[in-house]
Order: C-alpha cells, then sequence, then structure tokens
C-alpha cells in the first residue's frame, strides 16, 4: 500500500509516498482502509521533531482516518469488514491503510462522508472531551474561546453551544469573526481592536467567564488570563500560535482559578471508553445537523506536501482533510 512516510524527523522535506507493506491489525485492533484523514498542527510539528513525545520512525502522520473495515483482529467484536468508521490514531491515517484499536472506533452513518467524519475526532470530540470532561462546563457558563478562527477554535464554539455555555469567540479578521458568529457565538471579539480583558469584562458586566478554551497559547493565553472570573478554568489545547505561554501563578491565585492540560492523544489513551464515547456523541449530533464540522480546504493524497504547507501557514477556518479514495 501507499504511504507518506518520514524516516526523520528534519521537516516536510523528509515526508515521501512509498510502497509499504500493509500493517496487521493486533488483539484488539481493526484495519481501517483509509478514505480520508484529518491534518493537524500536531502532524506538521511531529514531522519537524517539535511534539513531544517524539514518535517512532519510521513515521505516518495522521491521528484520525474515516473509512472501511478491512480487517479485524483477535478478540474485536462489533466491528466486521466493510463497516464505515472513524478513529483516533496513535499516528499513521496518512496511508491507504491504518491500524487502530477497536475501544477509540466509531461507526459513522451510511449518509455521511468520510471527509465529514474525519474531520471530528481531533477537534470535537477534543473539544467536547476538554469542556465537558475536563473543565465540567454547566448550562449558563461562560465560555471565552481563542482561535475562534481555525479549526479546533470553531469546533469548541459548536461544542460549548450544544453543552448550552454562552459563547464569547476571539478571531482576527472579518471572515473568520463572521464564521464564529454564524456557528452561534454571542459575541465576536477582534482581539486587536483593544484589550482583551477590556473586552471581556464589558461584555460580561466585570464578573468575567467561567472556561476560558485555548488552543493557541503564547500572547493569546497571557491575554486571556486576566478574564477569568474567581474560580474559573483555563483549558491549554495547544501552541497554535507557535510560543508556550508564560504562566502567570498570581494572577491564576488571585482569582482561585485551575488551568488545565488538554493533551488529546495522552487522554485517549488513559480512558478508552471516554474518549469513544465523546466521538460517538459528536457523530451522533454532526449527523442530526447539531454540529457542522466546516472543512476549509481538502487535498488528495497526491497534494499531500500541498496539504502540509497549508495547514503550517496556519490559514485554514476549518478542517483540512487529505481523501485516500484515488491514492496514485
Amino acid at each position: 500500500m501507499k504511504a507518506l512516510i518520514a524516516r526523520r524527523l528534519s521537516g516536510l522535506e523528509a515526508l515521501t509516498s512509498d510502497e509499504v507493506s500493509v500493517p496487521a491489525p493486533g488483539p484488539g485492533e481493526i484495519l481501517i482502509g483509509v478514505a480520508a484523514a484529518g491534518l493537524h498542527l500536531a502532524d506538521v510539528a511531529a514531522l519537524s521533531g517539535d511534539r513531544q513525545p517524539r514518535p517512532d520512525l519510521p513515521f505516518v502522520p495522521g491521528l484520525e482516518a474515516a473509512g472501511l473495515v478491512a480487517a479485524v483482529g483477535e478478540g474485536v467484536s462489533g466491528f466486521q469488514p466493510g463497516d464505515k468508521v472513524v478513529a483516533f490514531l496513535d499516528w499513521g491515517g496518512m496511508a491507504e491503510g491504518a491500524v487502530a484499536k477497536a475501544a477509540v472506533c466509531a461507526r459513522i452513518p451510511d449518509d455521511m462522508t468520510f471527509p465529514k467524519a474525519a474531520a471530528l475526532p481531533i477537534a470535537y470530540a477534543g473539544a467536547l472531551l476538554a469542556l465537558r470532561e475536563r473543565a465540567r462546563i454547566t448550562p449558563g457558563d461562560t465560555v471565552l474561546v481563542l482561535g475562534a478562527g481555525g479549526h479546533s477554535g470553531l469546533a469548541a464554539v459548536d461544542i460549548a453551544k450544544k453543552l448550552g455555555a454562552r459563547v464569547l469567540a476571539v478571531a482576527s479578521g472579518e471572515t473568520r469573526g463572521s464564521e464564529a458568529a454564524e456557528r452561534g457565538a454571542d459575541a465576536v471579539i477582534d482581539g486587536s481592536e483593544r484589550p482583551l480583558s477590556e473586552s471581556v469584562m464589558a461584555l460580561t458586566g466585570n464578573g468575567g467567564v467561567q472556561v476560558v478554551f485555548d488552543p493557541v497559547g503564547g500572547d493569546a493565553f497571557e491575554m486571556a488570563m486576566p478574564t477569568l472570573a474567581v474560580g474559573g478554568r483555563i483549558i491549554s489545547a495547544g501552541f497554535a500560535g507557535g510560543r508556550i505561554p508564560r504562566m502567570n501563578m498570581a494572577a491564576l491565585y488571585a482569582r482561585d482559578a485551575a488551568m488545565i492540560s488538554a493533551n488529546l492523544p495522552l487522554a485517549v489513551k488513559a480512558d478508552q471508553a471516554l474518549a469513544c464515547s465523546a466521538l460517538r456523541d459528536v457523530i451522533a449530533w454532526a449527523a442530526a445537523g447539531e454540529i457542522v464540522p466546516r472543512i476549509a480546504a481538502q487535498f488528495t493524497f497526491v497534494e499531500a506536501h500541498a496539504a502540509f504547507n497549508y495547514v503550517k501557514s496556519r490559514r485554514n477556518a476549518g478542517a483540512v482533510v487529505v481523501t485516500i479514495e484515488k491514492a496514485g
């Protein structure tokens, strides 16, 4: 089968399309004939050796994939060849076949497209795990979503609204802000217009927000800290801005607030049942039209290098998906 594979972690130039052996599913695993795989900044960082822990070599990127079950391993029940599924992966999605643990794999409806399904695990199920399970938001909470023009931020807007929260979305630029507004954000803030804390306090009657969802890091995290209400929670869900933020422990202490890290791959490994429950929830909501994943760009397998460069540019206001049905 064909796979995008790197034998050294030295950036995009190390990624080649090669013929490799079809992996065999082990006990508790399934082999997915990949039709579509999501691509993220995490893949770009891992390929450059900037993500910890570093992936083993040789390395096939791809943390989520959708397709048809091709084979099942020993002890697997509930799946059979031909089933339409989507799964969290330990890596390996950028190939014609990928092995997934059956425990973190879920069926998708017949009328759901593979690209739409492939946009769900990392951003949407990840946001649900972070907001519902880790931050414990409740209906009526106010959630500040940073980076609400990107895939993770837009997913968090959708999920927070689904959970009954009031959502304040931070997005730079009219186009990105309008996408968050269309998804039900109660207010959209352009952080470049005035200090973020001023905007948030004006919108909350100086009360602050119960939860901050931050997939950006860097300056965004640091500017969001003063927006927390007493007893608030700030979720660090990534560093899309390219810089690890400085932690202001005094500001956190002054609000009796909590900092929560949302390292999704580790969360999936720690509690596979909870992760799969979240995945099934977002599949059901997407099938019912209650959340609507936006695909910003779709590339074919032979266009994969362009897909990586597109993700690296941080221009995608939505998911980036590589389709592999017609890998050549």
